[in-house]
């Protein structure tokens, strides 16, 4: 394993400079309630110059507050795009996306403070820092105020039983061990809107517990939590809605 940085998950200006990228479309018409924490109109994403690359094409999605929903769909169907537009990582080719209001361009840093985003493959950690700095760098780039950090940082220690690995560094732990380091570095910031890639990888069963309470806990304070995985996946807890994604539309489930 590279001692560099493996790769930087976090949703923020930043991150964004080598990403493809693509302008975000005029606003027109559409402006979704203020209270809604997520609303995707029309939004369409494509690969290349070709009509047939339409990884997503024409999705409609709205999150109500207090709400869990599930997305399923075989690997390769575009589910980790969708997650990418929606996050404000890539721009859509058409249609647009707002999380409270907010546009992921025009109000760039507000976005990016309100939402947390977990890919599926494991990014996001710098090998050389211990879990401690690590969790503390993700804080400062994620908006937490200076003063804040270091009480969220024990915390999340805490919450996801970190406490004994926390001056290991992450190149050193285990799999199921980075996985419970990365979920610690999503929910740190107490986020909104939480964008969860298959975030059951490598996780044993009271890693599995510990997600599951984090979920509950943004739900229960008013926020919206979107979860994908495989289809056939076991996912042994309840969501408010579950839909698929096939050709780049979202069906119920």
């Amino acid at each position: 394993m590279s001692d560099s940085l493996l790769q930087s998950e976090t949703v923020r200006p930043e991150a964004r400079a080598g990403l493809e990228s693509v302008p975000a479309p005029e606003l027109g018409s559409f402006s979704p309630p203020s209270q809604t924490p997520l609303s995707a109109h029309g939004l369409t994403k494509v690969w290349g110059s070709k009509p047939g690359n339409r990884v997503i094409d024409g999705l409609e999605l709205t999150l109500e507050a207090g709400t869990l929903t599930w997305i399923g769909g075989s690997n390769g169907v575009g589910k980790t795009t969708m997650l990418r537009v929606l996050a404000g990582l890539i721009g859509p080719t058409e249609g647009n996306v707002h999380m409270f209001g907010l546009h992921p361009e025009r109000d760039r840093r507000a976005y990016q403070q309100r939402l947390s985003f977990l890919p599926a493959t494991s990014t996001g950690l710098h090998a050389r820092l211990t879990v401690r700095r690590q969790l503390d760098y993700t804080a400062r780039i994620g908006f937490v105020p200076r003063e804040r950090r270091p009480a969220m940082v024990e915390e999340s220690i805490k919450r996801f039983s970190l406490l004994e690995l926390a001056e290991h560094r992450v190149d050193r732990l285990s799999m199921g061990q980075r996985q419970r380091v990365r979920l610690a570095m999503t929910f740190i910031k107490e986020p909104d809107l939480v964008l969860l890639d298959e975030p059951r990888n490598s996780l044993d069963g009271e890693g599995a517990a510990m997600l599951v309470a984090a979920v509950h806990e943004v739900v229960g304070r008013g926020g919206a939590v979107l979860w994908c995985s495989p289809l056939g996946e076991s996912l042994g807890m309840r969501f408010d809605r579950k839909m698929v994604l096939e050709h780049g539309k979202l069906k119920s489930h």
